[in-house]
């Protein structure tokens, strides 16, 4: 493992994209997303992203780096942002920025988002809508595009991993707003995606084949072999799955875009809704401080034995609110750097050159 500076990588990052045919303010906005999500722990959703898809979507056409967003107010509570195949880092901003605004006035506010490409990390649009003070929901599915899940009881990739996300103000109580990202399958697919750049092979009950068997090898599932289960796997399944269906719904209907069994010739395609509560029209600030707290305090309050598990995949040993993992890890990553695979830099710097920006490859790169 390496660690790269945050700052020095940014740059790097912003070299790629705009090597790859984006104009500065785009090149910086994508590029300041991706770190932020390599920095939040979430490396799946990084600086990656130009290696494993980002590049290939723009020569197929599936993101146009010279796109202009378009913004239309639909009522004083309702809007809705056409990316025109934007990056989506670029897209999620310009729907945050349009909802907070149009919460300010009414208390509430409903965004649809259509031909976003790729969103990115979806938490980081809970994150600036929390920063902002308003509570935020989001369901974003893929346009009909990205096969990868099955509904329970097959072995048919027919939904994509329409994920969820929520931002809840933490009136400061915490360091941090309340953040929860989550695939409604059982792991999102860049996960998968970046094991298989650093051959790491997954855990059991991620994927299964039409035999039922685990798939563990995440270059044999790129390729085509097994299914994703919804979350729940083989025991709840049909919770995730349900949810899938919900999001896939309100994303398509809110965005007014497609949804899966809808034909579509994109890779992926994030359409969405996204919801803004100011929660100072509902309650005061002081009276939600306490309801931060009590919910903290109650975890903290905890006993862990070391015979119960927090399960295979679980980081650290103790429940947590969510947002704090993400906190923790960009505080220690920036004084510290961001970790990466070999393969994962290897990978970068052949893209950066590929891009026309092989100058802008860190000395720190290097083997």
């Amino acid at each position: 493992m390496r660690r790269i500076d945050a700052a020095e990588l940014e740059a790097f990052v912003r070299a790629i994209v705009a090597g790859l045919g984006a104009d500065e303010d785009v090149a910086a906005e994508v590029a300041a997303s991706l770190v932020e999500a390599d920095l939040a722990g979430h490396g799946s959703h990084g600086s990656i992203r130009m290696g494993t898809s980002y590049a290939e979507m723009i020569e197929t056409g599936d993101i146009d780096p010279g796109a202009t967003p378009d913004v239309a107010r639909l009522s004083p509570t309702a809007a809705r942002v056409d990316g025109n195949l934007q990056y989506g880092q670029v897209v999620g901003r310009r729907a945050v920025e349009v909802g907070v605004d149009l919460a300010s006035g009414s208390g509430v506010a409903v965004v649809g988002v259509r031909d976003a490409t790729h969103l990115g990390r979806v938490g980081e649009w809970a994150e600036r809508a929390a920063d902002a003070g308003f509570c935020f929901a989001s369901f974003v599915n893929t346009g009909g595009g990205a096969p990868l899940v099955t509904p329970p009881g097959s072995a048919d990739r027919l939904f994509a991993t329409n994920p969820l996300a929520f931002g809840v103000p933490s009136f400061g109580a915490l360091e941090h707003p309340v953040v929860l990202d989550i695939a409604t399958s059982q792991v999102a697919h860049g996960k998968v995606t970046k094991r298989a750049v650093e051959n790491r092979p997954i855990p059991d009950g991620w994927i299964i084949d039409a035999a039922g068997e685990a798939v563990t090898d995440p270059r044999e599932y790129e390729d085509g072999r097994g299914v994703m289960l919804p979350l729940g796997g083989v025991l709840a399944g049909y919770k995730g799955f349900g949810l899938s269906m919900m999001v896939e719904l309100f994303a398509g209907v809110v965005g007014d875009g497609r949804v899966s069994g809808q034909p579509t010739d994109r890779r992926v395609n994030n359409g969405a809704m996204f919801v803004f509560v100011d929660p100072d029209v509902y309650s005061s600030r002081a009276a939600n401080r306490t309801r931060v707290e009590a919910l903290d305090e109650l975890l903290r309050s905890a006993d862990y034995p070391d015979a119960v598990s927090m399960g295979p995949t679980a980081k650290g040993d103790r429940a947590m609110l969510p947002g704090e993992a993400e906190h923790a890890t960009r505080l220690e990553r920036l004084a510290e750097g961001i970790p990466f695979h070999r393969e994962t830099l290897d990978l970068l710097a052949d893209t950066a050159r590929e891009a026309g920006a092989a100058a802008a490859v860190p000395d720190s790169f290097s083997p």
